[in-house]
């Protein structure tokens, strides 16, 4: 899955429909691209994974098919508005135990971190510090590959105290949200991107790395991508103040590339297995913590572990977790002796140690792509 893919799917619904519907949001499900025009699917691909454990227990959905997933995203339309100018963005209802809102909404309650950049269905890439708001933006999302404004949408988000990077066409860019993050003062950033964007990952990171050595040498090193110099200098006024750190959740991984799962591992901090082979293949073993075990999150730097500690009151796990040369999964199910129990958002789990990752279990999507 690539952008190629997305402009392909774009160009079919065009045929389709003599134009493309001025009302179009474009999402995923089991590796197939969904459309959804005026709160209906108007075009869906033939999915490739037809098992998901996660699908089932939040839908009841036994069968994962075609139409099951028209099912999924009408309920949400219906239900809470998704797609559509009705669409709720505030809640703090755990909806997924190990997602990456839930860990980003706790992450703002306790401060761990500023600001978070995520992305939402009519308004595109939003940045807010609100941690009620990105639980209501993420709760049911998923990957989104492209969208069209939703004026309604956008003046909500405005309303609860978020900021829509670009109003006019609901761009999805985390990349300038990351830099209009930072030019807002904002230190401690948080950002969810798709595994398949690994060019704006690659360039978030540098971003972050460049920050920081402009404070030594303000914004001379040629070695700096171009688009990293001109970020720098939208942000020169607040250099010199802090050093910016930046945690990379990759979301949306399933069918990515070993290349892309290479990127992935490299760079961001969290990692989300989804239906990914390849992530659990290459991310799995390098990372320290793996939270969950049918769809594994992979916690792959000290700064991922210091994020993912905020959604635990629970003093053990930090202090467990602070040798980082000791690997640890973490399961909502006892299956053996020595775990500790601990609370990670409003659910007990068991904390393992492990001589390695990662740890699998039968109940998994299936295939893995």
């Amino acid at each position: 899955m690539d952008s190629k893919d997305v402009k392909k799917f774009l160009i079919e619904i065009e045929k389709d429909f003599g134009a493309l519907p001025a009302d179009l949001h474009i999402t995923r499900k089991a590796c197939a691209l969904v459309a959804i025009s005026e709160g209906k699917v108007i075009k869906l691909q033939e999915p490739e994974v037809h098992h998901c454990p996660l699908f089932t227990t939040l839908f009841n959905f036994k069968e994962l098919d075609k139409q099951t997933i028209v099912k999924k995203f009408e309920k949400q339309c219906d239900d809470w508005g998704m797609f559509t100018c009705r669409r709720k963005v505030c809640d703090e209802k755990i909806i997924v135990p190990f997602g990456a809102s839930e860990m980003i909404m706790y992450a703002l309650k306790r401060k761990t971190v500023d600001v978070a950049v995520v992305a939402c269905e009519g308004a595109g890439t939003t940045i807010t510090d609100n941690p009620g708001l990105v639980q209501g933006i993420g709760a049911y999302m998923n990957g989104l590959f492209y969208t069209t404004p939703i004026k309604d949408v956008i003046d909500n988000i405005k309303n609860n105290g978020g900021t829509v990077l670009s109003a006019s066409d609901a761009k999805l860019n985390q990349f300038e949200g990351v830099i209009k993050a930072a030019s807002m003062g904002c230190r401690k950033i948080v950002v969810t991107v798709r595994g398949d964007e690994t060019e704006t990952i690659k360039k978030i990171r540098e971003f972050e790395k460049g920050f920081s050595d402009a404070k030594e040498n303000p914004i001379k090193n040629n070695s700096i991508n171009v688009y990293t110099k001109e970020s720098l200098h939208k942000c020169r006024a607040k250099i010199n103040k802090e050093n910016l750190e930046i945690i990379i959740l990759a979301i949306c991984n399933t069918g990515i590339s070993a290349q892309q799962a290479q990127a992935v591992s490299d760079e961001a901090d969290l990692a989300w297995a989804c239906a990914s082979k390849e992530i659990r293949n290459i991310a799995g073993p390098r990372s320290i913590l793996q939270v969950g075990m049918k769809i594994p999150v992979f916690v792959m730097t000290s700064k991922g572990l210091n994020f993912i500690s905020s959604y635990s009151s629970d003093e053990t796990l930090k202090e467990k977790l602070g040798n980082i040369s000791q690997k640890h999964y973490i399961t909502s199910g006892k299956f053996e002796d020595g775990s500790i129990k601990i609370k990670m958002g409003k659910f007990h789990v068991f904390l393992y140690e492990t001589a390695k990752l990662p740890v699998s279990t039968e109940d998994e999507p299936d295939p893995l792509l």
